[in-house]
């Protein structure tokens, strides 16, 4: 189990116990007691606000199972005229506590997974920026230049040139920090430079604020730093048109402070004025880190700026190629693919899928998006137009 999660649990069903014996010694009013109580549960669960929605309900599961053996114990004793031990309703009670604290972040979980908290940049979408795997080194090795740059030609629904100056691809992880920059851009007063502590970025990811954090969102953000591209289809939003971009950082200047954990950051002109002009899709920050894989983060990305777009039909190829699926299975590929859909279905972003094939090949997928993502989605559009 999660010793963050557990640790929560241990610290306040004890306080919880106390807080409804206090209750319990005023009043007989019930629903009043239980009312102070969610009031206190609510307050407590927002130490998991942050935990992954899977690894709380896997662990609520646990303890149920737990709490209804110890139940049935006491029917035995109960059905066969025995006091059951007083220890035995005491751990009765202390499990019950656990467990509604943890329906309690479930469900705060469930509500804020269809809140749309962060926008993205269309472009960064339309083109596969970024990859959902990575292949193993020694073909990253192959793909490196003599100074040890990456340089790919990724396809997908649009082509892009990708140079990293690290020798590495970036990955959803860094997406989520790629959504981070963008909300402290609005944050900061959407200018074209701006300053951000890696604490103000980490706390509007949903990330916990620790050193290993620090760690690797430096190692992120430099990354993001050191990636040139050519857009083969970006959208000029001031133009209103497509064209093929010279190749360039977007993130122009990227300096980082490791003594103060601050960085510094210059946009490049072409994703300032798209910025500025609103071309952006919007998505739930807490849905993105919930999801389980890799794959199925990058699939979210392209699902809700597709459903924004009225396109439900994707081809098997070139998703497979956006997505950044760096196998030369195709059958493995295909269980990925599959594999993320039904996770998808799962958190409720998309109400059904087909996969449509040509004999035993995949050669498209039909979704159709849920009504919340499709209302979300058609919300945000009359916002952006009024």
């Amino acid at each position: 189990m999660s010793k963050a999660i557990i640790n929560v649990l241990e610290k306040y069903a004890p306080k919880l116990i106390d807080l409804k014996k206090q209750l319990k010694s005023v009043s007989s009013d019930e629903k009043m007691i239980m009312g102070q109580l969610d009031e206190e549960i609510n307050g407590y669960s927002s130490s998991l606000i942050n935990k992954k929605i899977y690894e709380l309900k896997r662990i609520s599961g646990k303890i149920v199972e737990t709490r209804n053996d110890i139940s049935q114990k006491i029917l035995m004793n109960l059905e066969n005229h025995s006091t059951p031990n007083e220890e035995l309703f005491e751990q009765q009670e202390y499990l019950e506590m656990q467990i509604l604290i943890l329906e309690k972040a479930i469900q705060r979980k469930q509500e804020q997974n269809r809140q749309f908290s962060h926008s993205v940049e269309r472009n960064f979408i339309d083109h596969p920026f970024i990859s959902s795997t990575t292949p193993n080194e020694s073909t990253l090795k192959l793909r490196r230049n003599q100074k040890g740059i990456l340089e790919l030609n990724k396809s997908g629904f649009r082509n892009l040139f990708y140079q990293n100056s690290n020798g590495t691809l970036l990955l959803p992880y860094d997406a989520r920090n790629l959504f981070g920059v963008f909300k402290m851009w609005e944050q900061k007063g959407k200018a074209k430079e701006f300053e951000f502590a890696f604490k103000e970025l980490l706390h509007n990811v949903n990330a916990d604020i620790n050193g290993g954090e620090y760690d690797t969102l430096h190692t992120s953000l430099d990354n993001l730093g050191k990636t040139s591209i050519v857009m083969e289809e970006f959208y000029d939003a001031e133009a209103k048109k497509r064209r093929r971009t010279k190749i360039h950082n977007p993130f122009q200047d990227v300096d980082i402070d490791r003594d103060t954990n601050t960085v510094f950051m210059r946009l490049s002109d072409d994703l300032y004025k798209n910025l500025l002009a609103g071309n952006v899709v919007s998505i739930s920050i807490s849905l993105f880190n919930d999801l389980a894989t890799p794959t199925s983060k990058n699939l979210y990305l392209i699902v809700v700026n597709k459903t924004k777009d009225r396109e439900f039909v994707l081809e098997v190829e070139a998703l497979i190629n956006h997505l950044g699926l760096n196998t030369n299975d195709n059958y493995k590929a295909y269980v990925m693919l599959k594999n993320s859909f039904d996770e998808l279905q799962n958190f409720d972003v998309i109400r059904n899928y087909e996969i449509v094939k040509k004999g035993r090949v995949p050669v498209k997928v039909i979704f159709e998006p849920s009504e919340w993502l499709q209302k979300a989605t058609d919300t945000i559009e009359e916002r952006l137009l009024i």
